[in-house]
């Protein structure tokens, strides 16, 4: 099993790999390769959470939770269980 420094490593080197290869490139070069640069950097990082993920050593994200969006089911429930009383 990969190790979480194993992943970090190995992510860090892409990284550092595809950003010499873009900042070597002339001003015009880097414009002109701009979002395939941004797409792949981002895809190292995604990737990167991925297999930290999978490898157990980080949590998956929780979204927040809509308080007013469940506050107003509760007052329906409420509303309709006096109703019914």
């Amino acid at each position: 099993m990969t190790t979480e420094r194993e992943l970090k490593d190995t992510a860090k080197a892409a990284h550092d790999t595809l950003s010499a290869a873009y900042y070597a490139k002339t001003p015009v070069e880097q414009a002109a390769s701009k979002a395939k640069f941004d797409l792949e950097h981002g895809q190292i990082w995604d990737g990167l959470d991925a297999e930290l993920i999978t490898g157990g050593y980080k949590q998956v994200p929780v979204l927040p939770r809509d308080l007013k969006a469940e506050i107003d089911e509760l007052r329906a429930e409420i509303t309709e269980m006096r109703k019914n009383a």
